[in-house]
């Protein structure tokens, strides 16, 4: 599980959360404060709900066989979800 912090401004409840997962993935399912879903290439994404950041766990789909389409769809929901592109999240993740 990896946590991915949020641009200030951006709402992390879950109903917001869900609504913009919405737009990726039709199988999304809330349980409590996780979301369970699947992408093209991921078997499955759990969205944890925190108070400023996400906790986002994945599976990889070893059988997909178009693995920079599967990177491409992650990183426009991580930037829908958090506000960060990947090369602001790389930046941050490197100051750890």
């Amino acid at each position: 599980m990896r946590e991915y912090p949020v641009k200030k401004g951006y709402k992390t409840d879950v109903s917001t959360v869900m609504e913009k997962v919405g737009k990726f993935a039709k199988d999304a399912k809330a349980n409590g404060e996780i979301i369970t879903f699947t992408l093209p290439g991921l078997k499955k994404v759990d969205v944890e709900c925190g108070k400023k950041n996400l906790f986002i766990s994945t599976e990889t789909d070893e059988t997909y066989k178009e693995p920079m389409n599967s990177i491409k769809i992650f990183n426009n929901l991580l930037l829908e979800l958090t506000g960060f592109d990947s090369k602001e999240r790389k930046k941050r993740f490197s100051k750890l």
